[in-house]
């Protein structure tokens, strides 16, 4: 079912629980007040008359008193106006044809003062009970009620003549109001669908209108920003990737080529092999981190644990020194106590040990490099400092970019250790960045934010 025909039933149904509404409401009002003048006006003389009769006593001015009100006309063109006391009829004047004032099952006792219709529904009296002497009398003061049944009658026939056609009217107004409502969105609808995948530069008129609609389409155009930037950064990404592999490729290549192409003696095959070895793991190296990051790139969240971001620090500090004694280099921590985080404790080792690579590569013999953890503001703030030459200001906006490595091109590495960490650290809502320090080398700020306090 479309929107505009959905939008059209709730009007319908809206609009017409409203007409319906009024046209009763409408109807019982005036049934109220046009009974309520008849019923006034027919007790008020029943009340007058029945006062009178009871002053002056049983005689012959009640007869006169009955004839004299039921030859008056000015409330309806049919009178009957009766005295009864029990089954006795004391006095019976007008029409004496019509009908009687219906009688209530149930109630043997003399009525009280009010209204009620005749038997058959023809006239209205008006019942005063009232003392006659020293008995109990009724005074039944009736009229012809047909004028006003007829107006009744006619105002209900022109409502439920009336409403129907204001419903249909307001539900064909609803029906075109809400196709012209919607045509904007048929136009955006046309507009997406003429987007090329493959050209993703096209946006959407918002309009002179700052309406949903503009809003609507400035969001879908915020949304084709994000998608095209990533599918800019997604063939960025598989051109680099080829490119970067291509060099490693070419050199394995033509070396292999060079040791077959005449007999050369065992070390020269052995040195070959070593030569090709080392490119093998460079390219298997990399693979390992691109398949990382398309990982990282998919993944919209990580299978996490609660883990101490210090004990994790430690355990890769261990791992390393090895590595800091043969480059005869100074580690030093602090204040790696317990900061428990939320997260996964591979992708977080990995970044530990990134970071810690990263400033042992950069740092010259019996240099320093510093690791902190603190606590600070709900976040656990790592900091991997070293001594190095630090990185030239014009590189430090594209450090986190894919294969970019400036002026460490001499270097080994393929640009893809920092934006791991970058990835890693994001997919943990948290923050990374890079700086130089002021006596020389670098530091990195990783800012984590830690795990929600559970009660033992």
């Amino acid at each position: 079912m479309s929107i505009r025909l959905r939008l059209t039933i709730y009007w319908a149904a809206i609009i017409g629980l409203i007409l319906v509404i009024a046209g009763v409401a409408v109807l019982i009002l005036f049934e109220r007040q046009q009974w309520g003048a008849l019923d006034g006006a027919l007790l008020e003389e029943a009340d007058t008359a029945a006062a009178t009769i009871s002053r002056l006593g049983p005689g012959a001015g009640t007869d006169s008193i009955v004839r004299n009100l039921s030859e008056e006309r000015d409330l309806g063109p049919r009178r009957r106006v009766r005295i009864v006391s029990g089954d006795r009829v004391i006095a019976d004047f007008g029409d004496t044809t019509s009908d009687l004032p219906e009688k209530r099952a149930g109630h043997s006792k003399a009525p009280d003062r009010g209204v009620r219709d005749g038997a058959r529904g023809k006239l209205r009296f008006a019942l005063v009970p009232f003392q006659l002497g020293d008995t109990s009398a009724i005074f039944e003061n009736g009229v012809d009620a047909g004028a006003v049944r007829k107006s009744i009658a006619r105002l209900r026939t022109s409502l439920l003549l009336i409403l129907p056609l204001i419903l249909s009217i307001a539900v064909s107004g609803g029906y075109l109001l809400a196709g012209r409502a919607l045509v904007p969105i048929i136009a955006l609808a046309g507009e997406l669908s003429r987007i090329d995948p493959r050209d993703l530069s096209h946006r959407l008129d918002a309009g002179p209108v700052n309406d949903e609609v503009a809003r609507l389409t400035d969001a879908i155009n915020a949304l084709l920003d994000r998608v095209e930037r990533a599918a800019n950064t997604e063939r960025r990404f598989a051109a680099d990737a080829a490119h970067e592999m291509r060099t490693p490729l070419a050199v394995l290549r033509t070396g292999l080529e060079v040791a077959l192409g005449r007999e050369r003696s065992p070390a020269e095959y052995s040195d070959a092999v070593a030569s090709a070895l080392r490119e093998v793991v460079a390219l298997c190296t990399m693979a390992d981190q691109l398949l990382t990051l398309a990982r990282l790139d998919q993944e919209a969240s990580l299978e996490r644990m609660r883990l101490d971001l210090g004990a994790l620090i430690r355990e890769v500090v261990e791992a390393v020194e090895p590595l800091v004694q043969a480059k005869q280099l100074t580690l030093a921590t602090a204040g790696t106590g317990i900061a428990t985080v939320e997260g996964n404790p591979i992708h977080l080792r990995r970044l530990v040990i990134n970071l810690i690579d990263n400033a042992l590569k950069f740092t010259p013999a019996h240099g320093r490099v510093e690791i902190g953890l603190s606590v600070r503001d709900g976040s656990a703030i790592l900091r991997v400092a070293d001594s190095g030459p630090g990185i030239p200001p014009a590189d430090l906006p594209f450090i986190f970019d894919r294969f970019f490595r400036g002026k460490a091109r001499d270097e080994s590495g393929n640009g893809l250790g920092l934006s791991l960490c970058r990835e890693i650290v994001r997919l943990h809502h948290g923050a990374i960045a890079a700086a130089n320090r002021t006596g020389g080398g670098c530091e990195f700020v990783v800012t984590l934010p830690l795990a929600p306090y559970r009660d033992p």
